[in-house]
Order: structure tokens, then C-alpha cells, then sequence
């Protein structure tokens, strides 16, 4: 008898719990389920009411806005689907969203209450901590409870000085940091870059820094360099610092290199009386030889480590070979 009491206490006891448990998380989805229907609120200076959707007008001055917590839609044109809760922007869209610091300015915007997606077409700009670096594409999706936004076809991330290309991109809000797919470019005032994919960071109103994957490709005066990994920081417009790794072919004017891993360091110091932009180069083999084929010399030699010195035309200055050197012709 007191096993079977025992036994029926347990089974109530289990029972109250899982009560309680799927009791609160109801409760929870319910709360949840409220706060992403929250209905969009839209004013405007002229309204219609047609079957389906009420219609805001811009009058002169004033242009119809529609609200949804942090979210702001100002727009020449506001349809409102008030059943479906959804709205339809058309004309100078201009889109904000206050807590991410999102700013998105199209020609034709969708925007979904319940789900909190929003689509933007029509030349879509998004610009990037202000107006000085911003990026767009054909499309823009984003949904309002996340922090990533997509970008979709003929990609570009632009502070007018650091132009970037590629087929897609994603954007993270609180890291502000963008990420590029699909035959990535870069174009500063001093080197051009491509790779299959790239993370760029942006910071203040500048790109900070970039890193490339796949078959990568950076070009500049006299020079062209491949590898299948880079990292590169900006300074202001400029690359001025670079690493290059894996497979590293370097073929320039005066030399041609192949190692590991490549750093690069570009500066303006003084050189015979005069201020010029200099690059140092430091190839390693990280267990294999460093080959190396000086053009001005016509010799070739392996070695562990080589430096260079190079001019602001990346004419060589010095070479310097160090570690098991052996002259190959």
C-alpha cells in the first residue's frame, strides 16, 4: 500500500511540473508571439482607404511615416495592409532602425510586422556608422530581431577613398563588421585586391581592415602578388600592412619569389635626402626554401628568409638572403 502511494505522489509530482513547464513556456511564446505582431504604426498627411490596404500620401512637405518600436519607415507612398500588418513603401524610402544604428535608403520597401523582415529594392544604400561609408546592391534583406543584413547581387562597399566589390554580402550590426562572397574586390590608392570571399572590418568611416580567402590576387605598382590567404589593415585610404600565406607568388619587375607566408610593411621614411613610400618585404619558407630569382642581377638562389627593400614604384632597392642560402644560378 505505501509503495502505491509512493508511486501515484511521484507520478502527481511529475505531472505538476511538466504543467508548470509547458505552462510558463506558453506563456513565454505568447509574449513572444505578441511583441513580434505588434502592430506597425503608420501617420500621414493624406489618406485613402482602398479594399485591401489604406494608402498615405505624400502632401508638399510632409511624407507619411510608419513606426514599429525602434523601427522607423518614412516614404513618399505608404501602403498599409492593416490584416496582414504590413506595409508597402514606395519613393525616397528612407528606413532607420534606432537601436542597431541602421540607416537604409531605397526606392521600394517591404516591411513585415509579424516576422520583422524587411526587404528593400531599388538601388538600396545602407550607410555604415554615417554617411561617408555606405554599401548596396540590386536587393537588401534584414530582419528587425537580428543583427545580420543581407546584401544581394553587384555588391559594393564604398567610403568614396576604399571601394569593395562582390555578388554578396552580409552585414553584422553590433560587430560592424561586413562580410563579402563571390569575387571580391578591393581598390585603395595604392593596391587592388580580388578573392573568392573576404571579411572586411569597418569602423568610424573607414574600412579598418580586410582578410581574403581563395585564390587571391593583390596588384600594384610593378608587382603582382597571389596567395590563397591575406590580411590587410588600412590606414586611411591605404593598405599599409599585409600578410600573405599559403602558395605565395610574387612577380615583380626586378624579382620573383615563391614561399610560405610574405609580410609586407609600406612607410614613408627618409631615403638619400628625399621622403619616399618604401616597402619591406620579408618572405619565409616555414620549413621549405624561400625561392627567389633576382631580375636586375639575373641570379637565383633558396634560402630561409629574404628581405627587400623597395621603392614607392616597388623597383628594388636591397635584397637581403639569410639561412641555408644556396645559389642556384
Amino acid at each position: 500500500m505505501g509503495k502505491v502511494f509512493y508511486l501515484r505522489f511521484c507520478f502527481s509530482f511529475i505531472l505538476v511540473v511538466l504543467f508548470v513547464f509547458f505552462g510558463l513556456t506558453t506563456s513565454i511564446a505568447q509574449k513572444k508571439s505578441t511583441k513580434s505582431g505588434e502592430k506597425i504604426v503608420v501617420t500621414g498627411p493624406k489618406v485613402k482607404i482602398e479594399k485591401e490596404y489604406t494608402l498615405f500620401e505624400k502632401t508638399l512637405d510632409k511624407r507619411p511615416v510608419a513606426t514599429k518600436g525602434s523601427n522607423y519607415i518614412e516614404a513618399d507612398v505608404i501602403k498599409f495592409f492593416s490584416a496582414k500588418n504590413y506595409t508597402i513603401s514606395e519613393g525616397n524610402v528612407i528606413y532607420k532602425n534606432y537601436e542597431k544604428n541602421i540607416e537604409i535608403r531605397a526606392g521600394y520597401s517591404e516591411f513585415y510586422g509579424n516576422t520583422g523582415d524587411v526587404i528593400f529594392d531599388r538601388s538600396p544604400l545602407m550607410y555604415l556608422s554615417n554617411n561617408n561609408l555606405y554599401t548596396g546592391g540590386s536587393k537588401v534583406f534584414m530582419n528587425v530581431n537580428q543583427d545580420k543584413v543581407n546584401v544581394d547581387g553587384n555588391v559594393f562597399v564604398t567610403n568614396n577613398n576604399v571601394k569593395a566589390f562582390a555578388d554578396k554580402a552580409e552585414y553584422i550590426s553590433k560587430d560592424n563588421i561586413s562580410k563579402m562572397f563571390g569575387n571580391v574586390s578591393v581598390f585603395s590608392s595604392n593596391v587592388s585586391i580580388r578573392s573568392d570571399s573576404a571579411f572586411i572590418s569597418v569602423f568610424s568611416n573607414s574600412v579598418s581592415n580586410y582578410i581574403g580567402y581563395g585564390n587571391v590576387v593583390a596588384e600594384t605598382k610593378n608587382i603582382t602578388l597571389r596567395s590563397e590567404y591575406l590580411f590587410a589593415t588600412f590606414k586611411n585610404d591605404y593598405i599599409d600592412r599585409y600578410i600573405l600565406m599559403t602558395n605565395v607568388i610574387v612577380d615583380g619587375k626586378d624579382l620573383y619569389v615563391e614561399s610560405f607566408k610574405m609580410v609586407g610593411v609600406v612607410s614613408n621614411v627618409i631615403y638619400e635626402d628625399r621622403t619616399n613610400e618604401l616597402r619591406f618585404y620579408t618572405f619565409t619558407g616555414l620549413g621549405k626554401p624561400v625561392f627567389y630569382r633576382d631580375k636586375k642581377e639575373d641570379s637565383t638562389l633558396e634560402c630561409e628568409l629574404l628581405e627587400v627593400i623597395m621603392d614607392e614604384n616597388n623597383e628594388m632597392i636591397s635584397s637581403t638572403a639569410k639561412g641555408k642560402v644556396r645559389v642556384i644560378k
